[in-house]
C-alpha cells in the first residue's frame, strides 16, 4: 500500500518550504499594494494619491527583491527571477516618476481659475424647465391660428 503510484510523494521540510513561508507574504504584501493603486487608477483619483500609493507599492517591491536576491542560493531561485523582479523595478520607477511629476504639477498650478459662467456672470443654476400647456391644436396650426379657418 505504502508503494502506491497515488501516494503523495513524501514532503520536505527544507529550505524551500522556508522559503515559500518567508517570500509569500512579501509577495501578498506587494500584489496588496499593486490592487490599491488599480483601484485608486479605476476610480480616477487624483495623481497626488496615486503618487503615495507607487511609493507604497515600490516599497514592497524593494522588500522582495532583496529577498531574492539574498535568498536565491539558499532557496533555488532561478537567476531569471531576480532579474524579472528587477526589469519590473524599473517600469515600476518609470510609472512613479511620471505620476509624481503630474501631481507635483498640479499643486504648482493651484485651483482651477474661473469658469465661463463665472465671467460672463451668468447663473451656474440651470434654468427649472417648465411643460408648456398646449391647446388642442391640429397639424394645420400656424403661429397666427389655424390656417384652414380663415
Amino acid at each position: 500500500m505504502g508503494n502506491s503510484p497515488f501516494a503523495a510523494p513524501p514532503t520536505q521540510a527544507g529550505p524551500p518550504d522556508d522559503c515559500m513561508k518567508e517570500f509569500m507574504p512579501l509577495r501578498q504584501e506587494a500584489e496588496k499594494r499593486g490592487q490599491a493603486l488599480k483601484v485608486a487608477s479605476d476610480k480616477r483619483q487624483g495623481p497626488e494619491i496615486a503618487c503615495k500609493l507607487i511609493g507604497n507599492f515600490i516599497q514592497a517591491e524593494i522588500k522582495m527583491i532583496e529577498y531574492v536576491k539574498i535568498n536565491s542560493a539558499r532557496c533555488g531561485i532561478p537567476p531569471q527571477i531576480f532579474e524579472q523582479l528587477k526589469k519590473g523595478h524599473k517600469g515600476s520607477e518609470a510609472m512613479q516618476e511620471k505620476v509624481c511629476n503630474a501631481a507635483t504639477q498640479a499643486q504648482k498650478q493651484g485651483p482651477a481659475g474661473p469658469s465661463l459662467s463665472d465671467v460672463l456672470g451668468s447663473a451656474t443654476a440651470l434654468p427649472e424647465a417648465t411643460v408648456a400647456k398646449k391647446s388642442a391644436g391640429s397639424t394645420f396650426d400656424t403661429l397666427s391660428g389655424n390656417a384652414l379657418t380663415r
